[in-house]
């Protein structure tokens, strides 16, 4: 009798964990949301949430910070999009309407899908994707920039840097 009660318990806790389960906090505007893409707690003011992948993002009506598995910090302001790492990982971002964004790491793989402005690569051992850019300007050295689609203007201010057509980046 007892393993068919926890049996039931456990069907029961499965069922909810991956049809979702949203319970609001009492006395706040505040919602705690689980399901299978993660765990959030926020309310109109902002979010903090835990992703299934691990990604960790903390956000409001004025930007995003993001600490993502593999490492990679992410600021998302509005304005420019900052991605940071101390050394590795990987980030994959959307630029939105011609957002300028700038990369400061060493040995880290970053994917910028979308239509960016002005990209600026700072450091030493990068892989950085592009959908689009209006400029690039790379100042370090080992780095590799590809752009999927146009003409960006490019400043290579470094030594072994490839800067060049293609890439994994969707537009």
């Amino acid at each position: 009798m007892r393993s068919a009660t926890s049996a039931a318990a456990l069907l029961a806790a499965s069922a909810l964990w991956l049809t979702g389960c949203s319970v609001g906090i009492p006395g706040t505007d505040q919602e705690v949301n689980v399901d299978s893409d993660g765990v959030s707690v926020g309310g109109e003011d902002g979010e903090v949430s835990v992703g299934a992948d691990g990604d960790v993002s903390v956000s409001n009506e004025d930007g995003e910070v993001t600490l993502d598995e593999g490492g990679g910090v992410s600021v998302d302001g509005g304005g420019t999009l900052i991605i940071s790492s101390a050394e590795g990982g990987s980030v994959t971002e959307q630029c939105e309407d011609g957002q300028n964004v700038n990369v400061t790491a060493s040995d880290m793989e970053v994917v910028l899908n979308g239509g960016c402005g002005e990209v600026s690569v700072l450091g030493s051992g990068l892989t950085v994707h592009v959908g689009t850019a209006d400029s690039i300007h790379v100042v370090g050295s080992d780095n590799t920039v590809h752009h999927a689609e146009g003409e960006p203007t490019v400043t290579d201010i470094g030594a072994n840097n490839d800067i060049s057509a293609g890439g994994d980046a969707t537009v």
